[in-house]
């Protein structure tokens, strides 16, 4: 049994002494003892406690209610170390809850990542030609991935321009479910027609499409997708490629590209 089981106990045993005694003093002190007495056998002689006696008597009670009360506070300081230690008990048990929630948030959850960007591509078989660029997406996550939206887009500015609204026929989102390791390959996503592509061709290069520039203007390919984990919600998977020479490259951007 440790020690913080006889706390309370003693606490009682010396408060109820305290008190015990207090009131045994008040009710059969020497001075009311005289005067109950007094009062029943008026006709009774009895030896008055000299002034002397009387402080003796008050000494000793006091010292006795010094000791008492030293022992409270005694008493007192022990309880208020255990209630304190208790408390820093719980609170590092909270924080150390709280810290393996967020690991356990962190660890058991789905990691979708966007990659293996290719392009530009030449859609030759259609009535209408047209440019695109293909990408993979894969769950390299402990849990299986819900997607709940994908936004991309392809933009001429200094910056990556804005994703527009979310898309409801893409094929990611035909099947949403997408579990541990899982890869989706050869995704796809259309140059829009406002962006101009030429072909481009030198001695040692055979001609491919490129976009065409001017200025400081860059080609950028964006995708967002967000999705939900079975223990955890609110992910985000951005990125972001910019044209570099005659292939995109990932943007070192942490407003574009990033995994939450």
């Amino acid at each position: 049994m440790s020690l913080r089981s006889f706390v309370w106990p003693v606490f009682a045993l010396l408060m109820g002494i305290a008190l015990g005694g207090s009131l045994f003093w008040g009710a059969f002190g020497p001075n009311v003892t005289q005067q109950s007495l007094e009062h029943l056998a008026p006709a009774v002689s009895l030896p008055h406690p000299t002034k002397e006696e009387n402080d003796e008597a008050l000494v000793r009670y006091t010292l006795w209610l010094a000791i008492l009360t030293g022992g409270l506070v005694i008493v007192s300081a022990v309880q208020g170390y255990f209630l304190l230690r208790a408390d820093k008990t719980a609170r590092i048990s909270a924080e150390a809850a709280q810290a393996q929630t967020h690991n356990f948030s962190k660890l058991e959850r789905p990691y979708l990542y966007v990659f293996n960007a290719t392009g530009l591509l030449l859609k030759e078989d259609v009535e209408d030609p047209y440019h695109y660029i293909e990408y993979d997406v894969a769950n390299y996550g402990k849990t299986p991935a819900t997607i709940e939206s994908v936004v991309a887009g392809i933009s001429v500015g200094k910056i990556p321009g804005e994703l527009g609204s979310a898309w409801r026929w893409h094929s990611l989102l035909r099947l949403p479910i997408m579990l541990p390791n899982e890869k989706r390959t050869k995704l796809s996503l259309d140059v829009p027609e406002t962006i101009v592509i030429n072909e481009y061709a030198d001695e040692d290069t055979p001609p491919i499409p490129a976009p065409e520039l001017s200025g400081d203007e860059e080609f950028y390919v964006r995708i967002l997708i967000k999705y939900r984990g079975p223990f955890t919600s609110d992910h985000e998977t951005s990125v972001c490629w910019r044209w570099e020479g005659l292939s995109l490259a990932s943007l070192d951007d942490g407003r574009f590209t990033y995994t939450r």
